[in-house]
């Protein structure tokens, strides 16, 4: 009977230790999700350094728009490696000067003002409108409130491949004729346009600032009559084939606007130095600095301007290739008065920025001072450094594209513009398996989404730098953060600050208006502060 005893306690003692156990997950649990901002998420981890946020029919996590703290009030937003995505908090200035030892004090220098935003976006591919279709539509039309809702990223531009690209399921323009169609009597927008780009972007709104770029013109138009490789338009930016080419681009912009869709900007040319390498995978055209010149000044341009898509309708940006090559193009069609004055900015991209410093975009500022500078096309995954194509659930991923923004919004950026809104779990589909990662991946088979550690990287400018914010700026004892502040049209500051490293490091900022604020950076974290006049 007395060993009945012994074991009848032991279990009971047993359920207690269990029970308790159970009872500390859950309150560890609701604390976790009671810092979050907005509803939270559903992690996941995949086996990387992080996780992603799961969302399906019934559950996604969301953003919510906090309201304005008093003045003195500072509202954090956090993200995280280890556990946060947006988690809030409150600080309050101090007019005492305070004392952060070793650690980073920054001071807001208010007199100094530099570049306005127009904003940030992601890209309408074919292969981001197909893997949003193949979702239910409730959760399809989700993800593009995931980037343009307000309780979203709150993008405010979007870039818009003409005809076909890498991500596309074929290789395709809109005038594959079999003969030399210069009155382009068989131009016409093909079903991806129809079904995916159209589509999406009229669930995205009809108030965002739109780019367009072209990746390669029909087969018959290039000296070597495919739409990749290595090829240039055929003759001369005076010819035939130039001024057909320009005409295609009139073509679109008017049977765009036919459906309700207008563009902000347009570029000349989707990397162009791609169609100069022999065998190159997808759709290119070659063009040199000097042939981009010629043909603005001769032939496009004009013809823009002719066809009611001047200067004060649409934002023509040379180059649209890597920044290393950006003093050589700005210098080569700037510095000719008749090229400049079609153009209205330079946009670069990405892929190459770890090999060219962004005191390039300085310098090109002060040189050229009336041309924007517009960051427009990121994503990793593509350079043969990557490990892999994808990784579900990557902060490193996160912090790279945080560490590229935030150093292009200080030499002059005045957009950042993703590539891909949405991808499959393989990073595709692309016709030529030139798959990388995304934001948002797509697993249609389960039906459901996977927001990425990058999707919240983003939203720590996106949600709080709107289109009109101008760049403060700012000073540093040291320089193991990196920050950016910006003055917003709604009467904030917002600062965010990236630790990459592996410890926390205490934090200062002055702001001579108001006093200063102490705190931590985690390690590995992001951070945004906001507070209003």
């Amino acid at each position: 009977m007395k060993k009945r005893w012994i074991s009848l306690i032991c279990i009971v003692l047993l359920v207690i230790i269990s029970l308790s156990i159970v009872l500390a997950v859950l309150l560890r649990t609701d604390s976790v999700e009671a810092q979050q901002s907005g509803v939270g998420c559903v992690p996941r981890n995949y086996g990387h350094d992080s996780f992603v946020c799961v969302c399906n029919v019934t559950y996604c996590d969301s953003f919510v728009n906090v309201a304005p703290a008093r003045a003195g009030i500072v509202t954090t937003y956090q993200s995280d490696r280890d556990l946060n995505r947006f988690a809030t908090g409150q600080l309050q200035f101090s007019k005492n000067t305070l004392d952060v030892g070793d650690g980073i004090v920054v001071t807001i220098e208010r007199d100094q003002k530099f570049q306005t935003l127009f904003g940030f976006g992601g890209s309408f591919s074919d292969s981001a409108g197909l893997n949003i279709d193949k979702l239910p539509a409730k959760l399809g039309k989700n993800i593009i409130k995931d980037y343009y809702g307000g309780n979203g990223l709150k993008y405010s531009m979007g870039r818009v491949p003409i005809g076909g690209s890498d991500f596309s399921t074929r290789a395709y323009t809109y005038d594959d004729s079999d003969v030399e169609d210069f009155d382009l009597e068989n131009w016409k927008l093909q079903p991806e346009d129809i079904q995916y780009k159209v589509q999406t972007l009229k669930e995205a709104t009809t108030e965002i600032k739109l780019v367009a770029s072209p990746w390669s013109p029909p087969a018959w138009m290039k000296t070597n009559n495919q739409l990749n490789g290595k090829g240039e338009l055929k003759g001369d930016p005076t010819g035939i084939y130039y001024k057909t080419w320009a005409e295609y681009f009139v073509k679109f912009l008017d049977t765009y606007k036919q459906h309700d869709i207008q563009f902000w900007g347009i570029t000349v040319q989707n990397e162009p130095l791609d169609g100069t390498i022999e065998n190159f995978a997808f759709n290119a055209l070659g063009m040199t600095a000097a042939q981009q010149r010629d043909f603005v000044f001769q032939t496009l341009g004009p013809k823009l301007n002719a066809s009611g898509y001047g200067k004060d309708k649409l934002q023509l940006m040379i180059m649209d290739d890597q920044r290393t090559l950006i003093k050589h193009w700005a210098d080569t069609i700037l510095s000719r008065e008749e090229a400049k004055q079609y153009v209205s900015g330079i946009a670069y991209h990405w892929y190459m920025n770890p090999f060219s410093p962004p005191e390039l975009l300085d310098e090109i500022h002060e040189k050229y001072p009336d041309f924007f500078l517009i960051s427009s096309e990121a994503c990793i995954g593509s350079s043969p450094f990557d490990r892999n194509q994808v990784e579900m659930g990557s902060w490193t991923r996160a912090e790279s594209y945080a560490y590229d923004i935030i150093h292009d919004l200080q030499h002059h950026t005045t957009s950042w513009l993703d590539w891909n809104l949405a991808l499959d779990t393989t990073g595709g589909p692309n016709w030529v398996q030139n798959k990388v990662d995304s934001p948002i991946l797509v697993n249609a088979t389960a039906q459901e989404y996977y927001k990425n550690p990058m999707y919240y990287a983003l939203g720590h400018f996106t949600r709080f730098l709107e289109p009109g914010s101008v760049r403060l700026g700012i000073s540093q004892n040291k320089e193991s953060l990196e920050v950016t502040v910006f003055s917003t049209p709604s009467k904030s500051t917002v600062a965010v600050v990236l630790n990459r490293y592996q410890s926390q490091i205490p934090l200062q900022i002055n702001d001579p208006k108001y006093g200063a604020i102490r705190t931590t950076m985690d390690a590995h974290s992001i951070k945004t502060f906001v507070w209003f006049d």
